[in-house]
């Protein structure tokens, strides 16, 4: 009796085993599978194919949706709906990634909202992106887009015609980078706008020359230098 009573616990805890193990394998497999599909989606990605990149990040978010590394996959997928400007579909993956990113993760939480700020600018959706431009840069202030994202929410500033707010976040991008013509130009349109031609010609001048042959500034110190003259 003794040695059934043996054998019968030997065969549920190997039977346990078994089950176990090919939990493992299966889990192992599927991790694999995602990994594949994530990286097959990167490939397309930067073959700029951006259907099927956005395909095979969707298979892997499919084959293993509890990952806790899927954030970097809607990320991933956030930004190639971007390049096939399926705006909707982005802020959605970013949104995604931004609540799956680990709390300690100040990187990667910057990047998601400095790439969802952008796209909110393009939306026309100023107020969600100055929120998130402003987010990023508390998270971290000395980052290197910081530049960019100064010159970006000044431009969401500039569509709201909050202009004094832009030209103080245009010139915060120019203190980081001199040689950044558009924050020059956008600086010159605020200077424009508030009847300021003095400060709006400097600032299309130096555009223009840290940019020779822009039809864009060229044209704005055209237009700068007619509205100087005098009215006949």
């Amino acid at each position: 009796m003794v040695k059934k009573g043996l054998n019968k616990e030997y065969f549920i805890g190997f039977t346990s085993a078994l089950i176990f193990c090919f939990t493992l394998s299966c889990s192992s497999s599927y991790n694999r599978l995602a990994r594949n599909y994530h990286e097959q989606g990167q490939i397309f990605y930067e073959r700029m194919e951006y259907t099927s990149s956005i395909e095979n990040y969707t298979k892997a978010l499919e084959v293993n949706p509890k990952d806790p590394e899927n954030y970097k996959i809607y990320f991933d997928r956030g930004k190639a709906y971007f390049k096939d400007r399926q705006y909707e579909n982005a802020i959605y993956d970013y949104t995604r990634a931004l609540e799956l990113t680990p709390q300690g993760d100040r990187k990667s939480k910057f990047l998601i909202l400095e790439s969802r700020g952008y796209v909110y600018l393009l939306s026309q959706q100023y107020d969600a992106s100055i929120s998130d431009y402003s987010d990023a840069l508390r998270l971290m202030p000395t980052h290197e887009y910081v530049k960019f994202i100064y010159t970006n929410r000044a431009w969401d500033y500039f569509n709201k015609k909050e202009y004094d707010l832009a030209i103080n976040d245009f010139t915060k991008s120019i203190s980081l980078d001199p040689k950044l013509a558009s924050s020059f130009y956008g600086r010159g349109q605020c200077w424009y706008l508030k009847g300021d031609l003095q400060r709006a010609m400097q600032d299309a001048k130096e555009a223009l020359r840290l940019t020779p042959g822009s039809s864009k500034y060229d044209d704005f110190v055209y237009e700068i230098r007619n509205s100087m003259k005098p009215l006949n």
